[in-house]
Formats: structure tokens, C-alpha cells, sequence
């Protein structure tokens, strides 16, 4: 199989566009969400994860989205942050939350999630939001 190239001196390796929020992990696994008594927190978001995981590997990544101006927001942008990922990319909704989701551990197969993402600050985004520059 050939080897990938690419060009010398570019400034990003991947950007990443799409959900950022926080996901709630249940701690108590095998119980109903109806009876999970503490959560833990996580970047979630599949393109999120994405930008999260390809910085933490060494490539130069970014993420396009929006958090609230609100505690998990900020979680979530120090979060990639610590991570290397360009951050520069991510605005702050001062009229939306930033995105939740409640998951459960039942089994390895089986893990019910609740989203709370109705009118939330990654659904937002705009074309506007983002540099041609970028």
C-alpha cells in the first residue's frame, strides 16, 4: 500500500466540524438510568472525539463548533485544549447551552443515552462562524 503525503508546512493535519457536548456516564453499571446515583464527565461528540483523539496522537487538529458560554462549555474547550487541539475554531453561544447527554452502562452491548440538545449551542453553528482562513 502506498504512503500518504502530504504537503510540507500546511498548518493543519484535520479539522474537525460537528458535536461537541458533554456525555454523563453512569457509574453504577447495570442499573436504569432511573436509578443511577452518579455521573462522570467526557468530551463527547464523535467529531469531537475525533479532534480530541488525533491531538492527542500528534496531529495538528482542529475543532468547528459551538459550546454555551456556561461551565461545560469551558470544560469542553480546555479540555481539547490540554489536549493540543486548535481551539480558535469553537464559539461561544452566549444564548444557547452546550449539549448533554446521560448514558448508561447496562452490558457491553447495551447502553441507553437521554439527549438534551433542543435549541443547544452545537446546532447553531453558522457559516459565519468559521474564517475562510481557517
Amino acid at each position: 500500500m502506498g504512503q500518504t503525503r502530504f504537503a510540507s508546512g500546511r498548518q493543519l493535519d484535520l479539522i474537525c466540524l460537528g458535536r461537541l457536548g458533554v456525555d454523563l456516564y453512569a457509574q453504577q453499571v447495570g442499573a436504569r438510568l432511573e436509578d443511577v446515583s452518579s455521573f462522570a464527565k467526557y468530551l463527547g461528540g464523535s467529531s469531537a472525539n475525533i479532534a480530541f483523539g488525533t491531538a492527542r496522537l500528534g496531529l495538528k487538529s482542529a475543532m468547528l463548533s459551538r459550546v454555551g458560554d456556561d461551565h461545560m462549555g469551558r470544560f469542553l474547550v480546555e479540555s481539547l485544549a490540554r489536549e493540543g487541539c486548535d481551539v480558535s475554531g469553537i464559539k461561544v453561544d452566549p444564548e444557547r447551552l452546550t449539549a448533554l447527554v446521560l448514558l448508561g452502562l447496562k452490558d457491553r452491548e447495551t447502553f441507553p443515552l437521554v439527549f438534551y440538545r433542543e435549541n443547544c449551542a452545537d446546532m447553531a453553528l453558522r457559516a459565519e462562524d468559521i474564517s475562510e482562513t481557517f
